[in-house]
């Protein structure tokens, strides 16, 4: 059955007009309601999630701050889940369908926007909508990332951040081959990855040097100088995939002696790649963890939270009305 939409559409949600500490996120009661075009649809968004991209673009850091710094105010949010409000004539999509997107243009911050229906995905029975919006960034970037791996039969493989958004993701879908998964997380964690099938485990709060591991591929999710620690479980020549991109420079230098192979991953929003996360999350093939739900009055308490970087799972904004 349809989900009754908002009538009128009343359009509302959090913009920043300059960068900074989660003080510069201000609610704003009325917003504009967006135009579409014909390939659009107009989203009525139920959830959206919080991804480190947000918080380091509020902060100035990044492509996203670049995109971003011509547009103040500007409405931050790359993944929601909610209905179709309005379709455009070629969009494919009726009103009242359910949803989910990644879009690097922003928006989800906010109760309405536009969005091009091909990086929409339909959400399938079974699925909440609090579900599939934790699922578009995380979920397309885990896929992608695992493609790009395109790891063989009997590799070592070893990933850092295995229990955070993207990592508890890229950690169900490597369990899906024949590969020997390596985590590396602290002993808290350890518990959590075990229900994942993962029981390699490397606690990088007491290690001072890692051990030679002959890793055949790094899947780095945090990068920095933690990330140049872990090199040395790679093997000579081995490949680093680097989720945070900024980070790829500082690793080349840091692996070139010995020939390591540093990449970074650029990831594509689409349709596809999304509805097939949605289709195995249906199919009770890959399970999304939500760390917690804020309304969306209490967006700074979220960016804030996710900022820590202590959050098992994702961390979702309850986009409805407050009374």
């Amino acid at each position: 059955m349809p989900t009754t939409l908002t009538d009128p559409l009343h359009n509302y949600g959090v913009t920043i007009s300059e960068f900074g500490t989660a003080e510069v996120l201000t609610l704003q009661p009325h917003l504009p309601l967006p135009d579409i075009g014909e390939q659009q649809i107009l989203l009525e968004t139920h959830y959206a999630a919080i991804n480190p991209v947000d918080y380091k673009t509020r902060s100035g850091l990044g492509w996203g701050a670049e995109k971003f710094k011509s547009r103040f105010p500007a409405v931050l949010g790359f993944d929601a889940a909610g209905v179709v409000a309005k379709a455009g004539a070629k969009s494919g999509f009726q009103v009242g369908e359910r949803v989910a997107v990644l879009t690097f243009d922003g928006g989800a911050y906010s109760r309405y926007f536009a969005v091009n229906a091909d990086l929409a995905a339909r959400v399938p029975d079974g699925v909440s909508l609090q579900q599939a919006a934790a699922l578009p960034t995380v979920g397309v970037t885990a896929l992608q990332l695992v493609k790009q791996a395109a790891a063989h039969t009997g590799q070592k493989i070893l990933i850092s951040a295995p229990a955070g958004g993207v990592g508890h993701l890229a950690v169900q879908l490597l369990q899906q081959q024949s590969l020997e998964v390596i985590a590396i997380c602290s002993p808290s964690k350890q518990a959590y990855l075990k229900t994942l099938g993962i029981d390699h485990f490397l606690d990088y709060t007491a290690l001072e040097h890692y051990p030679a591991l002959e890793a055949d591929i790094f899947l780095d999710l945090v990068g920095g100088e933690a990330g140049v620690k872990a090199l040395s479980a790679v093997k000579q020549g081995g490949r680093v995939i680097c989720v945070p991109t900024i980070h790829v420079p500082l690793l080349q230098q840091a692996g070139a002696s010995r020939h390591l192979q540093v990449e970074k991953i650029m990831v594509e929003p689409n349709a596809a790649d999304l509805s097939r996360m949605l289709a195995l999350l249906a199919a009770q093939k890959l399970q999304i963890e939500i760390a917690d739900t804020y309304p969306l009055a209490q967006i700074k308490e979220a960016h804030l939270a996710l900022e820590q970087g202590r959050t098992l799972g994702k961390i979702i904004l309850d986009m409805e009305p407050q009374a």
